[in-house]
């Protein structure tokens, strides 16, 4: 086995090599066309804006996932204006999931709602 220099084995990886790989198969197989769209909607999700106040990190990538899913789903049949209405929907669905999901729970712990039936 011969050594080769440090320069030389840190500019080809399994992982880089991976990626290209992944990447020139999905250039073969799918559509320009689809190909396209998925640059589109990636670019549509660079828009989505600055980090509202209240929302950590987690929070806003939670955000952004929903997000960039709506977009892949509908995003050919959204207008600007039913993007940015979106964006606004997702963030405070979250707010109001952060304030939910700061309870704790236990196993034990009984139902908040239950269906009590008088007979």
């Amino acid at each position: 086995m011969q050594n080769n220099p440090p320069s030389e084995q840190s500019s080809f990886s399994r992982r880089l090599f991976g990626k290209n790989a992944i990447v020139t198969a999905a250039m073969t197989i799918l559509p320009p066309a689809a190909l396209a769209e998925t640059g589109a909607i990636s670019v549509s999700v660079q828009h989505l804006g600055a980090k509202p106040e209240g929302l950590s990190d987690d929070d806003w990538s939670e955000v952004y996932a929903r997000y960039s899913n709506l977009l892949r789903v509908y995003g050919s049949r959204l207008s600007t204006d039913e993007k940015r209405r979106l964006i606004n929907i997702l963030t405070t669905n979250q707010r109001m999931l952060v304030s939910i999901r700061s309870f704790e729970v236990q196993n034990g712990d009984p139902s908040a709602c239950t269906l009590r039936l008088k007979v």
